[in-house]
């Protein structure tokens, strides 16, 4: 069986080595976009233990060179749906097209529902339903330089989105990126970690769940779980072992940050996540630690937004680096669309990293 995960851009490759950490052959590797071949039961593991990815979709059909909508009726009607879906519950079709012949999503989206529904009954001119309290089965068809991709998502909603989310501050970094910050932190679990600016806890509480081997997808719901294709005790025995590899250490994690409010709705997040007992929170200004020694990690995410003047960013910023550049023992970085900052620093003591936060283009700064 052939699989796609989909990933923020930038992250593939570590996309790519969660994939490989299981043991599994990746096909290809593009923008975005991880393709890999094992069997079924891949669905479930990834989905449960993918830190960085998006969604993870069955390649139901591929076909280089669709240009008409005819070719694309015959290969999605070709399809053995009726081993996924169920003829009584809604089906959904998105689509994506680019740079590619057929670019109009909802023709592409119409004629991918007509042929799907035409399976499912028949021929018979009988509807699916469009709206019930049944689960829903998401189709996506996606078109890249005229090769068409006939995918079914088996994750539901996407995997950033953790169980443990209550609330969120004013501009939350979504879980995957969090995630795989932590990763490229390279932060040593016997060591500080610190986070200036932590919100609603997303780094925080991203960073204790990787330290403690808590799968992120432990406590929530896939789309698969509808489908026949695995039984419902193979999945119950993953989370369970999944249970089993949690490791009850405790971790020094501080995470401050100057609004009480929002870091009100950061312990209530990492008492959802079972992790609060590895996390302190601090109503403190971040000017603070100007006065303090710091060793082990810091990562964080610096407001950069239209509520800040420019001189308040560019002296924050400039705090930030003097914070991390007089702590020689503290590692870690920070991640920002704040363009100034390289302006500001001696971009010699830093690995620049660009990457995204949904479609926000952002840097990651790194101490070397």
């Amino acid at each position: 069986m052939k699989f796609l995960l989909t990933c923020l851009a930038w992250l593939e490759a570590i996309a790519k080595n969660e994939i490989i950490k299981q043991w599994w052959t990746i096909v290809e590797v593009k923008d975005r976009l991880i393709f890999f071949e094992w069997p079924k039961e891949l669905m479930a593991k990834i989905n449960l233990w993918s830190r960085v990815g998006n969604k993870l979709y069955i390649v139901l059909h591929e076909r280089k060179n669709t240009d008409n909508f005819d070719t694309l009726y015959d290969d999605v009607y070709n399809i053995d749906w009726k081993k996924y879906l169920n003829r009584y519950y809604p089906v959904i079709v998105k689509a994506t097209s680019i740079k590619s012949t057929l670019s109009s999503t909802p023709a592409i989206q119409k004629i991918t529902k007509k042929a799907i529904v035409d399976k499912m009954t028949n021929k018979s001119g009988k509807m699916m339903p469009e709206e019930s309290d049944k689960p829903i089965f998401e189709v996506f068809t996606f078109f890249m330089d005229d090769s068409a991709y006939i995918l079914l998502n088996t994750s539901g909603e996407t995997l950033y989105k953790r169980w443990y989310k209550a609330d969120t501050g004013e501009a939350p970094i979504k879980e995957s990126l969090a995630a795989a910050l932590v990763i490229l932190s390279n932060w040593k679990y016997s060591e500080n970690f610190y986070d200036i600016f932590c919100g609603s806890g997303t780094i925080a509480i991203e960073a204790v769940m990787f330290a403690r081997n808590i799968a992120p997808g432990l406590y929530r719901y896939f789309s698969f779980e509808n489908w026949n294709l695995l039984p419902q005790w193979y999945f119950d025995e993953l989370r369970k072992e999944a249970k089993e590899k949690i490791f009850p250490k405790k971790y020094s994690v501080i995470a401050s940050d100057i609004d009480e409010e929002v870091l009100e709705k950061a312990r209530i997040n990492a008492k959802n996540a079972k992790v609060d007992d590895s996390i302190t929170f601090l109503k403190k200004d971040f000017k603070e630690y100007k006065y303090e020694k710091m060793t082990g990690t810091l990562l964080s995410n610096p407001p950069y937004g239209l509520r800040l003047k420019d001189d308040d960013l560019r002296g924050m910023y400039k705090d930030i680096n003097m914070i991390l550049d007089k702590n020689k023992e503290l590692s870690g970085g920070i991640i920002t669309a704040y363009t100034d900052f390289d302006h500001l620093i001696n971009l010699n003591h830093y690995k620049k990293r660009k990457l995204y936060n949904g479609n926000e283009l952002c840097y990651f700064y790194a101490k070397k």
